[in-house]
């Protein structure tokens, strides 16, 4: 099952990204720690500067990936939403 979970790969519209999240550690962390701090601080008080200084890196380097928080938060939604209809099809499919 872990290997299965390792190959699945959720589609989000390329329009959200500069640079594809997925494709590097450091994406991979800035998504994993926004998700947690939009959860703490609420998304008004949500700054790419504090999400830097959360991750070890700079203000800069979040941009490479997103554009401005708002599309940060549209890639966060699309990649829900898209892991929502693989368990609904996983789930539909798998009935015996």
């Amino acid at each position: 099952m872990k290997r299965l979970l390792q190959t699945i790969k959720i589609e989000v519209n390329r329009k959200t990204y500069v640079k594809d999240p997925e494709s590097s550690d450091l994406g991979k962390r800035i998504v994993e720690h926004s998700i947690l701090m939009i959860h703490e601080l609420g998304f008004d008080s949500f700054t790419f500067k504090k999400l830097g200084a959360s991750i070890g890196s700079n203000e800069s380097s979040i941009y490479r990936y997103f554009e401005n928080k708002h599309k940060l938060l549209l890639y966060l939604t699309s990649w829900y939403w898209g892991w929502q209809e693989y368990q609904f099809v996983f789930a539909t499919n798998s009935i015996a």
